[in-house]
């Protein structure tokens, strides 16, 4: 799953006044620890055309970012520190930081084929949707759009850009997913890691930019 990740992220504020790029960070975290792995060798991926109807990513091996365990020990450590540094809300803020991390191994369970470990070494599961692609669009898009609407029920536009600044971000992920799946696959897997997290990063500060700058809690 790639933009349905921020379905959560754009709900977050309903719950806590944690800044929309925060979550953004947040919902994509596992994949920031994936994308510094793979650059250094710690975990390994193949590109093989066709491997799945969506992905052409072989992920055989990522034990420390997206096993189940992990995924829960890095939920609770950026809550943690979420709850450190937050200046208000310290623990609602922490609980939903940790919640957002954890909800994309969530959503990688239903689109990955069995290759999540429950932990590391451990056997790994996947219901495989990616096999599907009518049915991980309807997903995907569902769970972004559900969270784009919670998201504007729960802010409010602080002058006319904090109306449209939304909408350009919504437009931005989906085109940011049609050129995702229309690029040529790297030659190099490692190539990846970096391109993820430069992408993950540069969404977020659109979303501080489009939104958190000019929206506030109703």
């Amino acid at each position: 799953m790639f933009v349905g990740h921020y379905g959560p992220a754009l709900a977050g504020p309903r719950f806590a006044p944690v800044p929309l790029w925060a979550l953004f960070v947040a919902v994509q975290f596992l994949d920031y620890l994936w994308g510094a792995f793979i650059a250094l060798g710690i975990e390994h991926v193949r590109v093989e055309p066709g491997f799945t109807a969506m992905s052409p990513f072989d992920l055989y091996h990522m034990p420390w970012s997206h096993s189940l365990v992990m995924a829960l020990v890095w939920s609770a450590v950026l809550g943690l520190v979420w709850a450190g540094i937050a200046k208000r809300s310290k623990l609602a803020g922490g609980l939903v930081i940790a919640a957002a991390v954890f909800s994309h191994w969530l959503a990688d369970l239903l689109v990955h084929v069995p290759d999540l470990p429950l932990w590391p070494g451990g056997p790994s599961v996947g219901f495989g949707l990616w096999n599907s692609v009518p049915v991980t669009l309807i997903l995907e898009f569902g769970v972004l759009a559900a969270g784009w609407l919670v998201y504007m029920s729960a802010t409010r536009a602080r002058g006319t850009f904090g109306r449209i600044g939304p909408v350009i971000l919504f437009a931005l992920l989906v085109v940011t997913y049609w050129i995702s799946h229309a690029s040529t696959p790297p030659t190099n897997p490692a190539v990846a890691g970096p391109y993820v997290i430069g992408v993950y990063t540069l969404l977020a500060f659109l979303a501080w930019l489009l939104c958190d700058r000019v929206r506030e809690a109703r």
